[in-house]
């Protein structure tokens, strides 16, 4: 046989096809474990409490009691799995879990309230006893001019009210101008808390009577306003700064008595300055508590009987303290307007 007839019947080898796609396989396998494991966290972010009970148990009885990396070996670590198992049951809620707060975390963060709460009640009692000192030093004043009967004291959330009793001696009946007494008053007062830092807030009020028509102002919240602007204008020009004032009128809206107390006429027709304090929320909400606990020793009498102080005990020394123990008598024979 001939040569070329060999290399005719030669068996001719071709080469290989090479699988371009065997990657798939891999990122297939990928992707179904990706999806396994998105659906068991979906799973538990909807917790059934039952459904979690028994999804724990299989972890548990799948896992626990064997550290075997293969079936029929030997395990890696001599230590038991689950001998100190995490508490991950949910709670009754269905929120995601967190960890409860130990023994002695509660004991700190009461140790700690219980340590702002003192801290709170030691400011208050410091900032009545200022108060009452403030107090007493304009009733010295007062009573060196014999005028203490026209002032009372009270102290409040909003810190130290000066109330002046806005009858015949300071306005006249419904009318903003500050008669000559009442200007002696201001003048005397008005040196002794500009020497304070707080702020001064002159508030107006009115009895509940409405005015008559000759007056010059539409209605007691004019006239509320008038005054408390009457009284800020004589402090800023006896030398008060400007800065710590401020005046508002509150016509009848805000009345130390009920219109059925005798008191309500004279009572609620008046101008409160009000020492305002500089606390915070929490100690100024302690200040009446504390004010009536705490006798006023040789200070002025305060009014404990009010809307805005209103308490059984009185916080003086034991006698019952209102207007009249104040030198306060309203005239009911002749009701003022305003």
């Amino acid at each position: 046989m001939s040569a070329a007839h060999k290399r005719r019947h030669k068996h001719e080898e071709h080469e290989e096809h090479v699988n371009h796609e065997r990657w798939l396989v891999s990122y297939a396998d990928m992707l179904t474990v990706l999806m396994a494991l998105f659906i068991v966290l979906f799973a538990l972010s909807q917790i059934d409490q039952l459904k979690f009970a028994q999804f724990k148990d299989g972890l548990t009885k799948g896992t626990a009691n064997s550290n075997q990396a293969v079936s029929g070996s030997a395990g890696i670590l001599e230590a038991t799995n689950g001998d100190m198992p995490i508490d991950i049951s949910p709670n009754s809620t269905g929120q995601p879990l967190q960890q409860s707060i130990s023994s002695q975390d509660r004991e700190v963060l009461q140790r700690a309230q219980t340590a702002q709460q003192q801290q709170d009640l030691n400011a208050a009692r410091e900032e009545v006893q200022d108060y009452r000192a403030i107090a007493k030093q304009l009733n010295d004043a007062l009573t060196a001019k014999d005028d203490q009967d026209q002032v009372t004291y009270r102290i409040t959330s909003d810190g130290l009210v000066v109330g002046l009793v806005a009858d015949n001696v300071f306005f006249a009946n419904a009318s903003a101008d500050v008669e000559a007494k009442g200007r002696e008053v201001l003048d005397v007062i008005a040196p002794i808390l500009g020497q304070l830092p707080n702020a001064v807030a002159v508030q107006g009020h009115t009895n509940s009577l409405p005015l008559t028509g000759s007056s010059r102002y539409r209605d007691n919240w004019d006239l509320s306003a008038a005054r408390a602007m009457t009284v800020v204008q004589r402090f800023a020009a006896g030398g008060m700064a400007p800065v710590r004032l401020s005046g508002t009128g509150y016509a009848d809206s805000r009345p130390l008595y009920p219109e059925a107390d005798p008191r309500a006429v004279t009572g609620n027709r008046r101008v409160d300055l009000v020492v305002a304090s500089p606390s915070s929320d929490a100690v100024k909400a302690l200040l009446p508590t504390v004010a009536q606990q705490t006798p006023t020793g040789d200070g002025p009498a305060e009014l404990t009987d009010t809307a805005d102080t209103a308490t059984t005990t009185p916080a003086t020394t034991g006698q019952a303290v209102g207007d009249l123990s104040a030198g306060i008598a309203p005239n009911l024979s002749a009701p003022v307007a305003g």
